[in-house]
């Protein structure tokens, strides 16, 4: 069985694939090749897992004026000729899409050269990479029953979100030894995601003075995105660390131990962050599916700050809709709302209760195994005819 995986730009397409991935090794013999994007993030991705991989050129179509729309058609006609060489060399038995534009070429070239093609939905919403892979693909999987209405009845299943399986063995006290975590202390996991969020990651540098008053921070901040020195960051206070930032406060009594309590880092491996994911008392998020599934299947009390004018709005709508999240408006977010949400939710034992019950019964638990019944099945339909 040769399979190929293929998407990138962002955490958010490639995380079903490896949850995917790490379920068909664990029962089958199988060969995989990651097709990816020319930058790096998907490349350590695919190398962390041992999966090989090949890039290809791709350009994104964005839904607003920008010169590099211009670039974008003939970028994804050379990526196609790409995918075309790289798939009639390897020659898949079945190739797998969960969204992103760098997985456009490839799945029409899958499709020219008439092999299978599973595409998955993660988002409440229906993107504009899936609507241009819809018409090709074998089968489409999606992960809430809402968005079977964008898609083909004859050929769309409701299965849920892979989750990685690896993600869920993490350990409180491992999780305190790689972090330097204090007993005492709760701890708030902030996530800006696979490339960061600069908004978010600005209101939490500077909320740092009155939030370590009460808890303290594991905080992922993105790639290539330190907090302090980044020069996005220019029109906000800058510090060169968080000493520098608590000593704003002109007070020995407060520095004192206060900055061991946040703990910045531009990117966890899987290894790491499976441990930050066990020991977080609440997570603090934006609304990528991949990140909300495995905070689901985890039980997570989540505050999530959706990114505005995206997918991501309909997402935390969603979990907010089920009493499952808390949102936080990024249009109005400042210091003030974010250090009282996080304060108020650590506070109050009932709604994180009830907050992990919902989400917890929000997400198909399961998912990962009926994608992969539904790859061999069309794998074993090809074969026999």
């Amino acid at each position: 069985m040769k399979i190929v995986l293929t998407g990138g730009g962002t955490g958010g397409s490639v995380a079903p694939l490896l949850a995917i991935y790490q379920e068909i090794k664990k029962v089958e013999t199988a060969e995989f090749l990651f097709i990816g994007g020319k930058g790096p993030f998907e490349r350590e991705l695919a190398e962390e897992n041992d999966i090989p991989f090949q890039p290809v050129t791709s350009g994104k179509l964005r839904r607003y004026f920008d010169p590099r729309n211009f670039l974008a058609p003939f970028n994804v006609i050379a990526g196609f000729f790409q995918a075309l060489i790289i798939l009639k060399k390897w020659k898949p038995d079945i190739v797998l899409s969960a969204g992103s534009f760098i997985a456009v070429p490839v799945v029409w070239a899958a499709w020219f050269l008439r092999k299978p093609i599973v595409v998955h939905q993660q988002d409440i919403l229906k993107g504009l990479a899936n609507k241009l892979m819809t018409p090709f693909a074998t089968k489409i999987t999606v992960t809430f029953s809402e968005s079977l209405k964008d898609f083909p009845h004859k050929k769309s299943i409701v299965t849920g979100n892979p989750v990685r399986e690896s993600l869920l063995s993490g350990n409180r006290e491992t999780a305190r030894q790689i972090f330097s975590l204090k007993d005492e202390l709760p701890v708030v996991l902030i996530l800006g995601g696979g490339t960061g969020a600069l908004a978010l990651n600005k209101v939490v540098a500077e909320s740092l003075p009155n939030i370590l008053e009460f808890c303290q921070i594991i905080h992922i901040a993105g790639k290539g995105k330190n907090i302090f020195q980044d020069k996005n960051l220019k029109d906000a206070h800058r510090p060169n660390s968080v000493e520098e930032m608590l000593d704003d406060r002109k007070s020995v009594d407060y520095k004192k131990g206060k900055a061991e309590r946040y703990h910045a880092h531009e990117f966890l491996d899987t290894d790491e962050l499976m441990h930050a994911f066990n020991v977080a008392d609440i997570v603090v998020t934006r609304a990528g599916l991949s990140t909300l599934s495995e905070l689901a299947i985890l039980k997570k009390p989540v505050i999530i700050v959706p990114l505005p004018g995206t997918h991501q709005e309909k997402n935390a709508k969603y979990f907010a809709s089920k009493n499952a999240a808390l949102i936080l408006n990024q249009s109005i977010l400042n210091t003030e709302l974010f250090t009282n949400f996080v304060h108020e939710l650590l506070q109050s034992k009932s709604q994180k209760i009830e907050l992990s019950e919902n989400i917890s019964n929000i997400m198909n638990k399961n998912a990962t195994e009926v994608i992969v019944g539904e790859i061999k099945n069309i794998i074993q339909n090809n074969e026999s005819k």
